[in-house]
């Protein structure tokens, strides 16, 4: 009798050991169905949210003309998607609200019958508790999605703020970069115009030198002295005049190649910036 009594006991304590294990190995099944839900829910979110990225801005958001994305639609879907999650946001506080308030009734239900003296049966007692955990179990699911949500609001916050950072700095050097091309373009206009000019006179000159040696050569009459001295200096002159204007077109020269170099290096930065 008293092995029998000892062997009732083990079985008892290995049954409620089993019925223990079984309630543990439910709920961690049900913990871990919850997790592979989720993570499927955050698989397809992820998997939109690429799929509508590339749709609005890797091929929306670009340019037709330039072929480079344009940041004000870049800015528009950043905040769209920052707006979307503090709607969503605020609809999970308001399910969470109510749980809290369904969870706070059936406790005030339970305390009332227990002030009341009302037997609770045991089917009843067990069905609060199965419901008071479901809803236990969904405020701290939605109190973790809440949580990622704000972590990844804050980071999408913060990458939205270096954006608009970068893309003022950028607009501000762009704009430093455009007034220094239509400086630099203007500069090249005017030499190129002096360049112009400065080969017409050259030219004139020229002329007006080989018909003075035609007429010289076909007048059979020696010039007078003061003639021939008056003509020598001014063919010094001329002379001089004309080095002075070959030395101007060189250096306009040289000047229009550097301002052409600075002008295709400025605009290759501007375009490396852009990207």
């Amino acid at each position: 009798e008293e092995k029998f009594r000892i062997a009732n006991q083990e079985v008892e304590a290995l049954t409620k050991d089993i019925d223990q294990t079984k309630k543990t190995s439910e709920q961690n099944l049900d913990i871990l169905r919850a997790l592979m839900e989720e993570t499927d829910i955050r698989t397809a979110e992820v998997k939109r949210d690429a799929y509508e990225f590339r749709r609005d801005i890797v091929v929306g958001a670009e340019n037709p003309r330039t072929g480079k994305t344009m940041a004000e639609k870049v800015l528009k879907y950043m905040e769209d998607k920052l707006t979307q999650k503090d709607m969503l946001i605020n609809k999970l506080l308001m399910k969470n609200q109510a749980y809290k308030v369904s969870i706070k009734k059936a406790e005030a239900q339970l305390r009332g019958k227990e002030e009341t003296g009302d037997e609770l049966q045991y089917i009843d007692f067990h069905q609060l508790q199965i419901e008071n955990q479901q809803f236990v179990q969904r405020i701290e699911e939605a109190n973790q999605e809440l949580l990622d949500l704000k972590r990844r609001s804050g980071r999408t916050v913060k990458i939205l703020n270096n954006m608009k950072k970068r893309l003022s700095s950028l607009t501000m050097e762009a704009k430093v970069l455009e007034d220094d091309i239509k400086e630099r373009t203007a500069m090249l206009a005017k030499t190129e115009h002096d360049i112009v000019k400065v080969a017409e006179e050259k030219e004139a000159a020229r002329k007006e030198r080989k018909k003075l040696q035609v007429q010289s050569r076909q007048t059979s009459e020696m010039p007078q002295i003061v003639d021939y001295v008056s003509q020598k200096a001014e063919e010094y002159e001329l002379e001089a005049h004309k080095r002075n204007w070959e030395r101007k077109v060189e250096l306009a020269e040289t000047a229009a190649k550097r301002v052409r170099t600075q002008l295709r290096n400025g605009t290759q930065m501007a375009q490396r910036d852009r990207r």
